[in-house]
């Protein structure tokens, strides 16, 4: 069935006041991912996210069997979708952040992302996203590097930190190729579900895998890099900056098999 786009706030139709409250406090938690075949590859990683932000920003716990009856509700009727799940805290003000009675579960389904392409093209940017180590509403630092990369002709921004040293995408982890190796680079950045969920498979077919830190200085070492989001198992990077990458069409299938080696995991 095609996928009219809805948002549900606590299992009903969002109202003006949900929303007027979302537009004036852009505080809270987010995950996001692609529902199909009745489940959810990494369903547990994504709620382990949820506890954890809810648990940090909020000092509250997580009802995880609400919040999985609430996306059944949401998606009863539907194949596939994209899912953003939000936790936020209705009573929050900017007057007053400390007000913080209970957690509302926002559900936003759309029709099914589609991946980033192969080959792309990508500008640094010295830019260390706030509470990296969380996905979370405060978007406008990552939006303005994509936007200046897009304006600058590249696809898209990878942000560094101190001593050119690599992080993530703006939206995504990146990864690189060394020879049968990949390498993750280590930082303070988000450690996204789509990156685990390749380690794991990685792991279980015996690849050799390295968390170090990546300086840009260190790009002739690889044989190629690529980006990984929860609309994307595996794209190629082609550059960084004016560092070219070769295809590496056999290595991005590989990536891809050990993504789709996870299981689906019913909601």
């Amino acid at each position: 069935m095609a996928v009219e786009p809805q948002l549900w706030i606590d299992g009903r139709p969002a109202s003006a006041d949900d929303l007027r409250q979302m537009a004036m406090v852009n505080y809270g938690a987010v995950t996001s991912f692609n529902y199909a075949d009745g489940g959810v590859r990494g369903l547990d990683l994504h709620m382990e996210r949820l506890a954890a932000s809810a648990r940090e920003l909020f000092q509250l716990s997580l009802d995880e069997s609400s919040v999985r009856n609430q996306l059944r509700a949401a998606l009863d009727a539907v194949d596939a979708a994209w899912v953003r799940v939000t936790l936020t805290a209705p009573s929050m003000s900017l007057r007053a952040p400390e007000a913080v009675e209970r957690l509302a579960v926002g559900i936003w389904v759309s029709p099914p992302a589609a991946p980033m392409a192969d080959g792309l093209r990508v500008m640094t940017m010295r830019h260390q996203r706030e509470l990296a180590h969380l996905k979370h509403l405060g978007t406008t630092g990552v939006i303005h590097a994509r936007r200046k990369a897009r304006l600058a002709g590249y696809d898209d921004a990878l942000l560094t930190g101190e001593v050119g040293l690599i992080l993530e995408g703006t939206l995504w982890n990146i990864g690189f190729l060394q020879g049968d190796s990949i390498v993750w680079p280590e930082g303070t950045m988000l450690d996204g579900v789509t990156r685990r969920l390749i380690s794991r498979g990685l792991e279980n077919s015996g690849v050799t895998q390295a968390i170090r830190p990546v300086s840009l200085g260190d790009l002739d070492q690889f044989d190629g890099a690529f980006a990984c989001n929860a609309a994307t198992p595996a794209a190629s990077i082609a550059s960084i900056n004016d560092h070219l990458f070769p295809g590496t069409p056999d290595a991005m299938a590989r990536l891809r098999q050990a993504w789709e080696s996870q299981p689906v995991q019913s909601i």
